[in-house]
C-alpha cells in the first residue's frame, strides 16, 4: 500500500465516517434515503482517496502517433 499525504487521509476519513454513518443508520431503523446518501457518498470517498494523481490520461484504445524521421 502506497504512502498517503495529508489531503488524501482527510478525504479517507471522510469517506468511513460516511460508510460508518450509513451503516449505523441501516442497523437503527433509519429511512433509506437517509443512510443511502451517507455511505454511498462514503464509498466514493474511500473509493477517490486511492486515485491517482498523475495528470496523465491513459489512453489505451488511441493510435499511437508515428514520428517522421
Amino acid at each position: 500500500m502506497r504512502k498517503l499525504n495529508t489531503e488524501r487521509k482527510v478525504i479517507l476519513t471522510l469517506g468511513i465516517i460516511g460508510v460508518l454513518t450509513g451503516i449505523y443508520g441501516r442497523y437503527n431503523a433509519w429511512a433509506y434515503d437517509d443512510y443511502f446518501v451517507f455511505f454511498y457518498t462514503g464509498m466514493s470517498l474511500v473509493w477517490v482517496a486511492f486515485l491517482t494523481s498523475s495528470k496523465s490520461c491513459s489512453r489505451p484504445f488511441w493510435k499511437k502517433q508515428t514520428q517522421n524521421q
